[in-house]
């Protein structure tokens, strides 16, 4: 993992296309030690073709968004994985795993390995909530966004309103 910052911030192919939908992948550029892997890039060069919109996050891999390929310990990680989960998610999550990072997953299954497996995690409603806290977006734009990413894209989501996510 040439180039891998420690604690790296890992995206996920459902995030990146997630804000790509709404026009704002540039809100993630300042995440963190911010990296995604190549399983993700091929997965985006993949629904390009019939999801116009993921331009948008392929526009900013390699400049904004460094993509790098997992070293050997994170490929066995990826091995192990490759059979509970797809490959985005799956090297993503070994990833950061082997980077002691954070993986930014919206998959049911990606959440409950990183949880068993002790990976801190994080998917696009955690990120929501972060850019309101920090005051990049506002609450209102945040329930726009989470509303479009359900009914354009079918986001399953455990609220439909945002602001049962923000704490009282």
């Amino acid at each position: 993992m040439t180039g891998l910052p420690g604690n790296a911030t890992v995206l996920n192919t459902t995030v990146l296309s997630n804000f790509a939908q709404v026009d704002h992948v540039e809100l993630l550029l300042d995440l963190p030690r911010l990296v995604t892997v190549t399983a993700v890039q091929r997965e985006l060069e993949d629904g390009a073709e019939t999801h116009l919109y993921i331009e948008r996050a392929l526009a900013v891999l390699d400049d904004g968004i460094p993509v790098i390929s997992p070293s050997s310990s994170a490929e066995q990680l990826e091995e192990e994985l490759l059979g509970k989960l797809d490959p985005g998610e799956a090297q993503a999550l070994a990833v950061a795993e082997a980077a002691d990072g954070t993986v930014v997953t919206d998959d049911g299954d990606a959440h409950v390995t990183a949880n068993q497996r002790g990976v801190e995690l994080t998917g696009s409603i955690g990120l929501l909530v972060r850019f309101v806290e920090d005051d990049y977006i506002t609450a209102a734009t945040a329930d726009e966004y989470l509303k479009r990413w359900i009914e354009e894209v079918g986001f399953r989501s455990p609220a439909r309103d945002f602001d049962a996510f923000l704490e009282e």
